[in-house]
């Protein structure tokens, strides 16, 4: 699966590689009410590139970090559930042992 992922960033990497040959003249770009004339197109399409690949790294830590915290508090339950159902068979080899006891004295 992570295979088809690299093919398809090689994939857009190519497409803006062309596009970036194909535009070279200046353009003007209004970031936030800020205005940048004579910026080549291909350096507005590189770096908008840049930000989506940026956001979408960050997303994917966010996500991974949820994922370990939910597996972290699963296992801590897991064992928490194992050691209540040692106790339990304890207890019930116990109480079976009482019972044999008690019925051997009667």
């Amino acid at each position: 699966m992570a295979i088809v992922g690299w093919l398809a960033a090689l994939l857009l990497g190519i497409v803006l590689a062309l596009f970036s040959v194909g535009n070279q003249q200046a353009a003007s770009i209004n970031v936030l009410g800020t205005t940048f004339q004579g910026i080549p197109t291909w350096v507005v399409m590189l770096a908008s590139a840049a930000i989506g690949a940026l956001m979408v790294i960050l997303i994917s830590m966010v996500d991974r970090l949820r994922w370990f915290m939910n597996s972290r508090y699963t296992k801590k339950v897991l064992n928490e559930h194992k050691k209540m159902l040692v106790q339990r068979d304890n207890r019930i080899a116990d109480l079976e042992q009482e019972v044999m006891r008690l019925r051997g004295a009667a």
